[in-house]
């Protein structure tokens, strides 16, 4: 477990390290995870040629929470328990990082820093 002084403020959460892999779908599954009010679902997709965050309502609107450039990865999304955060990870400069930002998305900023050759993966929220 890495405790980071980024994250002061945020609960508590675990960061899994391990290696960088080619392609996040082949190193780990991806699966849709709920929100906190259990009205829609985050997810992430290939749009273009980046992997975007998404979220879907109940009511089938999708909306692309983020917008990258080509070769950007998401994954793992996670929304806070009282929904105000989203945690997931990245790829955005050639290195696997985790990130928090408000749950639609905005205002991403990174709270792991590992260095090229190894990768943030899997961040759990803790109740």
């Amino acid at each position: 477990m890495v405790r980071d002084p980024r994250c002061a403020g945020m609960g508590r959460l675990i960061v899994a390290l391990m290696l960088s892999v080619d392609d996040f779908h082949e190193g780990s599954s991806d699966l849709p995870t709920w929100a906190a009010d259990r009205g829609s679902i985050y997810y992430t997709a290939r749009v273009g040629a980046a992997i975007e965050l998404m979220r879907v309502s109940l009511d089938g609107k999708i909306e692309q929470l983020s917008h990258s450039s080509a070769g950007v990865q998401h994954y793992h999304p996670a929304c806070s328990r009282d929904g105000n955060q989203l945690l997931f990870g990245a790829m955005r400069s050639g290195t696997r990082q985790l990130y928090v930002s408000s749950s639609d998305g905005s205002g991403a900023r990174p709270i792991s820093a590992r260095k090229p050759g190894h990768a943030a993966m899997h961040g759990h929220w803790q109740p």
